[in-house]
């Protein structure tokens, strides 16, 4: 973004300053700035290069060594006016942030010339960045806008907008901030005005100055709550749609918050990593639901042999089930996520739920079955001694199997994953038997007797609520 400038540093600090020969000027003329363009870096004049102005430079800021003023003069050779905007296009790196700050105090001067109260004329305070009046005292800091971006999530889309007017290019909703308002309530009403939605899990992300608009943006991602049917505001936008992420067409710079996010979406494949998330101040919990099934009838399953982690297909009568299950699922309705082992029988269920859904797959290796050992494809009615094995919780299947503590331990850092990752979500993880027994006792207390007695049917659903 626009700027993250590292290893270089803005001091935004005030400091009474004079300039030297070498301070960078910074000159604007009716909301144009003076610079020559050179390999997309901007360059400024240098103060020993300007004529002398009626006024005394004001300082800005820093980057680095290098200090900042405000100036007014008329244009030395090989400089010229260009919008922020045209500098915006053409441009990236330190300087263009620094032209993007040094415009936003440019604005707050020349909009505080005369006092609100009194008419007086301000002049600047000697120990800290404000104007003062030196008729009635009145001060004044510098003005920041807040306002919100927000990227509206539903079934595996992002809700891609493009303004009436102004910027041509794709972006999210956005808007500022009303009187008492926080932002998360922000994002609910600009989703709300501009595109008919109501949304639900609204998590912050970062935050961005752009001195272009004088704002500080905040950006959030939250998720369509209900009806993802968009009604939109015909007087604030020219389009808004769904996209997946492989349709997202991105803006041609990579400067905004909105294009960073846009693009994290798109590169996570629309499964946006938990650690991105920041906790905002006010916002409120919200509930968690995790569901669990068991994948659809099996070729093993029907010769009653071990299945565990040895790879098999869903019979006929398991795609039925499958395609059952999806029916159930759409009925319900809210799952926005498939969590599912990579065994074959699990992905081929999750693909027909998600198809019916339109939701996205995420593959979690700590969802396959219990390893079995040597116990693996072997008839059930052969291995007598295979339940009594199930029932020592702390041996392992023999001939490199897993104990049942070694598959709880992977399924219960699963389970805790996904309250992390999609907390407010409604995720169906799609597992086997083995699985679903012990994410039983992650959600509810059971005996010996209970959990060796679990039984999980094909398709079968069960719903936790956190």
């Amino acid at each position: 973004m626009i700027q993250d400038i590292l290893p270089s540093r803005l001091n935004n600090s005030w400091q009474t300053k004079k300039p030297q020969p070498d301070s960078i000027m910074m000159c604007f003329r009716g909301g144009r700035i003076l610079a020559a363009i050179e390999n997309g870096t901007p360059h400024f004049p240098r103060y020993q290069t300007l004529a002398a102005s009626g006024s005394e430079p004001v300082y800005l800021f820093s980057v680095d060594d290098e200090c900042f003023f405000l100036s007014e003069t008329e244009a030395p050779d090989g400089f010229q006016y260009y919008t922020m905007r045209e500098l915006r296009d053409q441009c990236t790196g330190k300087y263009l942030f620094a032209a993007f700050t040094a415009f936003h105090l440019h604005q707050w001067y020349a909009d505080n010339r005369f006092c609100g109260i009194c008419r007086g004329g301000m002049e600047h305070d000697d120990r800290e960045r404000a104007l003062i009046c030196r008729e009635c005292g009145h001060k004044v800091y510098p003005r920041i806008n807040p306002a919100v971006i927000v990227g509206v999530i539903s079934k595996g889309r992002i809700l891609i907008t493009r303004y009436r007017r102004g910027y041509a290019h794709n972006a999210l909703v956005a808007g500022f901030t009303e009187i008492g308002e926080t932002l998360e309530a922000c994002v609910a009403r600009e989703v709300m005005e501009e595109t008919g939605l109501r949304v639900r899990n609204i998590r912050y992300y970062q935050s961005q100055p752009w001195g272009m608009a004088q704002d500080i943006l905040a950006g959030f991602f939250c998720e369509a709550d209900g009806s993802d049917e968009i009604r939109m505001d015909a007087s604030e936008l020219k389009s808004a749609c769904w996209c997946r992420p492989d349709e997202i067409e991105l803006q041609p710079q990579q400067h905004s918050l909105t294009n960073e996010m846009m693009q994290l979406f798109r590169d996570t494949n629309g499964c946006l990593p938990p650690e991105i998330f920041k906790p905002a101040a006010d916002a409120a919990p919200q509930k968690t639901c995790i569901c669990f099934t068991r994948h659809g009838e099996t070729t093993m399953n029907v010769a009653d042999h071990i299945s565990g982690i040895t790879d098999c297909e869903l019979t006929e009568n398991g795609i039925r089930q499958a395609e059952q299950l999806a029916a159930v699922c759409a009925e319900r309705r809210g799952i926005e996520l498939i969590v599912c082992s990579p065994l074959r029988r699990a992905r081929k269920t999750a693909e027909i739920v998600a198809e019916t859904l339109g939701v996205p797959i995420v593959t979690d290796e700590r969802l396959r079955e219990w390893n079995y050992g040597s116990y693996e494809d072997q008839p059930r009615s052969e291995t007598p001694d295979f339940q009594a094995a199930k029932r020592e919780f702390g041996v392992r299947m023999k001939d490199g199997g897993e104990s049942l503590l070694q598959l709880a331990h992977r399924v219960y850092c699963c389970i805790d994953d996904i309250r992390k990752q999609y907390a407010g979500m409604t995720v169906l993880c799609v597992c086997h038997g083995g699985v679903c027994r012990v994410a039983e006792t992650y959600f509810r207390d059971m005996s010996t007797d209970a959990f060796s007695h679990f039984f999980m049917g094909n398709c079968e659903l069960r719903e936790y609520e956190i």
